[in-house]
């Protein structure tokens, strides 16, 4: 007769599992009930996990606009700061009917926000659980009540004037996931138009997106605590913020923004730390190699290197003491173009955001792709 396996407390099982990756996790469930409880049902052990996780990148490269045969395809890769050499691991795939994705990509605690022509897709690629919403353009966790919402910017109408648009009526709806069973119009409505296609940036509880116009006085935000409005104003650019030629991003527990400087062949790096009363400082400038925002834009940080994402030269590392360049990836790593299949897909720009993955639920009513 075997030996029984010595009786271990869950609060330590929770601290052992916890520091293991989330493919093993899943696996693990199989185990006992005990640790299928604790990996798929216990929302602290799940916050615990995310916080011992090692940040990453997710890769989505995209195709180009008039391509009619792959429209819906979603293949997203990940990429990690220590892994040798390039090969971008294939980690989620799939087909939507809902056409093709239209946004950047959003990312919040290994939650995914995919936004397509007709409706988003809100994933969780490393346990492969989605759920399909109307439309959105922000997702962010509430730090309040701990609750995910997602926030959605639109018009009632808008007028097409001989060389702008004017807009009227404009709302913002939420969705709280495993709360709302419909989205719901915030108490006030935004005061400013903000740059169209442009995923929110989150930063200190707050999603921000850049103001739209000649005259922008800076940045949107949206406090998901309260639901209220408020404009972050910008630093003093030169001449001034170019609202489309600027880009926003948070990197280590900064906000930052990247926009032409008075070189126009340098791009500069603002950081502030407060969004209630911001005191903007110039962290450095950056040679683009003759593209610059909104194609040349901030992603993550990483030790001495910030990744930046170039729609039109590729992914690439920026070393802040050597102040050179390190090409990331391109279309081989992925395995697109297939010397042993033939098989080649034609793609425009590579869509890369921080990730770290995560046991986090989308809700308790999910679907398995």
């Amino acid at each position: 007769m075997g030996r029984e396996m010595p009786y271990m407390p869950d609060a330590i099982v929770s601290e052992i599992l916890a520091h293991l990756p989330v493919k093993p996790l899943m696996g693990f469930t199989c185990v006992c009930k005990a640790w299928q409880s604790i990996v798929r049902g216990d929302a602290s052990f799940h916050r615990a996990h995310l916080h011992l996780q090692k940040p990453c990148l997710l890769v989505s490269p995209r195709t180009v606009d008039d391509d009619p045969l792959h429209t819906d395809k979603v293949g997203l890769h990940m990429w990690e700061a220590n892994q040798q050499g390039t090969a971008v691991p294939l980690v989620y795939a799939t087909d939507f009917s809902s056409g093709k994705l239209k946004h950047d990509l959003a990312h919040c605690d290994g939650l995914v926000l995919l936004h397509a022509e007709s409706a988003v897709h809100l994933l969780n690629p490393a346990t492969r659980h989605t759920r399909t919403l109307p439309r959105a353009f922000g997702l962010r966790r509430d730090p309040r009540s701990g609750a995910y919402k997602v926030a959605c910017f639109s018009y009632r109408s808008w007028t097409k004037l001989a060389v702008t648009v004017d807009y009227h009526s404009m709302r913002m709806e939420v969705f709280t996931i495993g709360t709302d069973r419909h989205w719901r119009e915030t108490p006030t409505q935004p005061s400013y138009p903000t740059v169209a296609q442009r995923t929110a940036t989150f930063y200190k509880g707050s999603l921000i997106w850049t103001v739209f116009g000649d005259t922008a006085p800076g940045f949107l935000r949206f406090c998901l605590e309260d639901e209220a409005f408020g404009v972050i104003q910008p630093p003093p650019c030169h001449p001034r913020l170019e609202c489309v030629m600027s880009r926003l991003a948070e990197l280590r527990g900064e906000l930052c923004l990247v926009c032409v400087g008075a070189n126009i062949r340098l791009v500069e790096l603002w950081v502030c730390d407060d969004v209630d009363k911001p005191r903007w400082v110039l962290r450095c400038t950056v040679n683009f190699c003759g593209f610059g925002p909104p194609n040349f834009h901030p992603v993550a940080a990483f030790g001495d290197e910030i990744v930046f994402n170039d729609s039109v030269c590729g992914t690439r590392r920026y070393n802040l003491r050597t102040k050179s360049y390190k090409n990331m990836f391109c279309m081989e790593d992925f395995g697109i173009n297939s010397p042993s299949t033939g098989i080649f897909e034609d793609f425009s720009y590579f869509d890369v955001i921080p990730y770290i993955p995560s046991l986090i639920s989308i809700s308790d009513e999910v679907s398995t792709s």
